[in-house]
């Protein structure tokens, strides 16, 4: 009988929880108090880091929550479309479906444009559907869907999105440190991604990086089952705390990282390794890369 394979041996052959690093199960050895200042030290380091992974230091910050990518993607639904609004969603995918679904369960008015699994999503007919419908406020799409491994032309939709006057929800779970997220180039409201898969970090942090101002707005919108987490954003700013327990030791795991794929500035850049395209823009289905050399890899602050 075979036995089963040493800890630092065993590959994790799914999109997500990925195979982590020995640093970073090394990380998660140490108890950490939720209130100590170390803690919200490092609370702190990780969202401003964050959101310089977006390109967004001048205008987004940095949410996190403890949970599933799909309770930061309620999160993000629920919050940054208001009760009088309504969204396209775009789907290539069953992460795509799962945002209708979400808005069908919190009462939000939606549209579905829908697309076969092995296409790209279409910013040409989505431009249609925008002019079709001014009672659309805002466009959801899913930069990788995960299922399939389609990137999306995010930057396309972007644009027309930008064009028609509406704003820009994204999930960007499979993306988010393996593709550009540039907040600037993109315009985005909100992106919404999760701590283990392209960081490769462990599961059980959700984090959404969004506008201030569309922050500022969107205060007291939430459901109360999220405890309102814009009031999050506004109350544990100053003492970079959570208001309540958080997942303190896989937060440890994913304080400092290093990049195995940087552009000069430091921020998220496209894998061009492999062979695969560095262009999410092509209309030819582009899958996004999982390669270990070409994503963002979570080094302990505790070491």
């Amino acid at each position: 009988m075979g036995t089963m394979p040493d800890d630092d041996e065993r590959i994790l052959l799914t999109p997500g929880p990925l195979t982590t690093s020995r640093t970073v199960r090394e990380a998660m050895l140490r108890d950490w108090g939720s209130r100590d200042p170390a803690f919200a030290a490092m609370t702190a380091r990780v969202r401003r880091r964050l959101v310089a992974l977006a390109g967004g230091e001048d205008t987004h910050d940095a949410v996190l929550l403890q949970g599933s990518g799909t309770f930061g993607v309620e999160a993000m639904l629920g919050t940054f479309v208001p009760v009088d609004g309504k969204v396209l969603i775009l789907v290539n995918g069953a992460y795509g479906r799962r945002m209708a679904q979400i808005c069908r369960a919190i009462g939000r008015a939606h549209t579905v444009l829908e697309w076969d699994e092995d296409q790209p999503v279409d910013p040409a007919a989505t431009s249609a559907a925008l002019a079709a419908d001014a009672g659309i406020t805002h466009v959801a799409v899913v930069y990788s869907e995960t299922t399939s491994g389609i990137v999306n032309p995010l930057p396309e939709v972007a644009g027309v999105v930008a064009a028609a006057g509406r704003r820009l929800l994204v999930d960007a779970m499979s993306a988010f440190g393996a593709l550009p997220c540039e907040a600037q180039t993109l315009g985005y409201e909100a992106l919404v991604a999760s701590a283990n898969k392209c960081l490769e970090g462990v599961p059980g942090l959700t984090f959404v990086v969004a506008r201030r101002t569309a922050l500022a707005a969107a205060a007291g919108r939430a459901r109360p089952g999220w405890r309102r987490w814009t009031g999050r954003w506004t109350s544990t700013r100053p003492k970079a705390a959570w208001p309540v327990a958080p997942p303190a030791t896989g937060a440890t795991a994913r304080s400092w990282w290093k990049a195995c794929g940087r552009s000069a500035s430091g921020r998220c850049c496209p894998p061009t390794s492999r062979g695969r395209s560095s262009s999410p823009s092509t209309r030819r289905p582009t899958r996004a890369s999982t390669s270990r050399r070409s994503t963002i890899a979570w080094r302990s602050a505790a070491t």
